[in-house]
């Protein structure tokens, strides 16, 4: 069982920071199960690394405390027992740093002689959306090896994200791989887009830049910006994507992976000018500005790079440019191609 004794409100990230206690036993019969529930969310290293701590916990020590995390609405929270709420809901929680000491735990608890009853402290973070826990757990782990921050993003938004229930059609890699024709979004250019959404950045996958430089990049934007203060959730986002897919046109404009992911970011600026935006203006805007990306050389740009940028910039600044003719964008485009 696990005993709550300190309950505080994290303003950043608008949720609940509990410090608690349990049992060796807990930690390896109700804890541990946790581990594989994000797909491993850090690669269980070689046990080696973690020998001398399996033997210091068979001689008594104190492992040093877990954090755990909830994604759960603060009105839930409202007249609740908080130690009844996370002992009844334990299997819904995510570990966010610790795996590597569960699993030492699990390896000493095998060797038979393991005092069980030794006390477990934990951190309990409860959080009311998906982007601020990915904020808190990126502050967490940012500089761990060896896993990114996009790694962490990617494992996380891939469970919480429940692409089954979204509202859209999200076709797997495995289904990709198979050639079947979905008529949807890949779930790696969701995620893509999520990532970018969060850190603000459209080139999250630069070539130019070695992997762990870029991984460093991602972590730093995803810091500076104000996801925690920022009212714009990626639900309410992807909703939006929801309700412009309703025109054949605009939908397959962003089934185009660079398109998504330059929308995504650009719409953290626009996000109401677009939703209240007549649908077929919408597409004529779009048309438009298609029309002036044609007018660029291509054999000039980076396509990818140029389109990214171009449709952030576009969808940014909706309210200016949905109006613009062909040429109006183009001379507006000038100064970022």
């Amino acid at each position: 069982m696990i005993t709550v004794f300190s309950e505080n409100d994290d303003e950043v990230i608008s949720g609940k920071f509990l410090t608690a206690v349990t049992n060796y036993w807990f930690g390896v019969q109700r804890l541990f199960p946790l581990v594989g529930k994000l797909d491993i969310q850090r690669r269980l290293q070689s046990p080696r690394f973690y020998d001398r701590l399996k033997r210091d916990l068979l001689k008594g020590c104190i492992m040093p405390n877990l954090t755990l995390a909830f994604v759960v609405g603060t009105n839930e929270l409202r007249g609740i027992n908080l130690t009844d709420f996370v002992n009844q809901r334990i299997d819904e929680a995510f570990v966010l740093d610790g795996i590597q000491r569960l699993n030492t735990l699990k390896r000493a608890a095998e060797e038979g002689h393991l005092d069980l009853t030794r006390p477990l402290f934990l951190n309990i973070i409860i959080c009311p959306s998906i982007d601020n826990l990915l904020y808190r757990m990126i502050t967490l782990n940012n500089g761990q090896k060896p896993m990114s921050a996009r790694h962490q993003i990617e494992i996380l938004a891939s469970h919480l994200l429940d692409f089954d229930e979204l509202p859209i059609t999200v076709q797997t890699e495995k289904e990709s791989a198979r050639g079947r024709p979905v008529p949807g979004f890949r779930k790696a250019d969701i995620i893509k887009a999520y990532i970018a959404f969060l850190g603000n950045l459209v080139d999250i996958d630069n070539q130019k830049i070695i992997e762990e430089k870029m991984d460093e990049l991602i972590a730093d934007s995803v810091l500076d910006t104000d996801i925690t203060v920022d009212h714009l959730e990626f639900s309410s986002v992807l909703q939006l994507i929801v309700s412009l897919l309703r025109n054949e046109y605009v939908s397959a404009w962003l089934k185009v992976a660079n398109n998504l992911i330059g929308f995504c970011v650009g719409i953290k600026k626009s996000f109401e000018t677009v939703i209240d935006t007549p649908l077929q203006d919408f597409e004529a805007s779009v048309r438009t500005f298609e029309e002036a990306f044609g007018s660029i050389k291509v054999s000039k740009i980076k396509l990818g790079q140029v389109r990214r940028r171009l449709v952030e910039h576009f969808i940014a600044n909706y309210g200016r440019l949905g109006s613009c003719d062909t040429n109006e964008m183009i001379v507006d485009f000038l100064p970022l191609i």
